[in-house]
């Protein structure tokens, strides 16, 4: 907030970060043009006329731009859940509105086939519920809930980014699906020795898996 004090410095901050490798025209995919007041970008061939914010979470919003980041800050960042009634009580909005925005930032929180983990992934898989009396280690009844969780780690092994998926058992076709779908084909794979990732790793994503 130091750095963006009002929302003109925000809509510099997206227009930055949203043409950073130059404006394509959405209308006629053209790319001459220059910068307007405001931070739009105008197209000389067909006149179109494009936001900082179009095209993002934050088009239109009803808010202003510094509060917008801030709930999306709080709902990336917090380990608690978040309601609506409270952040429209911290930051003076109405409910509802508050409702709407907070369902799109959820939206582009999903899980997204187009941003894979890479570099280092570890993968493991866990049960969530309590320990039943009288049983030991890993128990595989339907009061337990079965998942597979990948963490992407950076170069000094920080938690960047994570992936958990609800499976019906410890099988490479359960297991599958998190491999496909939210991990690159270049990534180093950390995981134990559980048959379950053989036929994964060496014939359907052909990683180097640390076993």
């Amino acid at each position: 907030m130091k750095e963006l004090p009002n929302d003109n410095k925000y809509k510099e901050y997206l227009a930055k970060y949203k043409w950073h490798n130059g404006f394509v025209c959405p209308k006629c995919r053209g790319a001459a043009g220059c910068m307007k007041k405001g931070f739009k970008y105008h197209r000389y061939s067909c006149h179109h006329v494009e936001s900082a914010t179009a095209n993002t979470l934050f088009h239109k919003v009803k808010f202003g731009l510094q509060k917008s980041f801030c709930v999306v800050f709080e709902m990336t960042t917090s380990s608690k859940s978040l309601s609506s009634v409270q952040l429209a009580e911290r930051y003076g909005i109405s409910q509802t509105t508050m409702r709407f925005f907070m369902q799109k930032v959820r939206k582009a929180m999903e899980s997204s086939e187009k941003y894979p983990l890479s570099e280092l992934v570890h993968v493991d898989k866990f049960t969530i519920g309590e320990k039943e009396d009288g049983k030991q280690g890993r128990n595989y009844d339907g009061k337990k809930k079965k998942a597979v969780i990948a963490v992407e780690l950076s170069n000094k092994h920080q938690v960047k980014r994570i992936y958990i998926k609800s499976i019906d058992d410890y099988s490479s076709k359960s297991l599958t699906p998190i491999f496909e779908e939210h991990i690159d084909t270049s990534t180093k794979v950390f995981a134990d020795k559980w048959r379950g990732y053989e036929p994964i790793t060496w014939s359907q994503i052909k990683q180097n898996v640390t076993q």
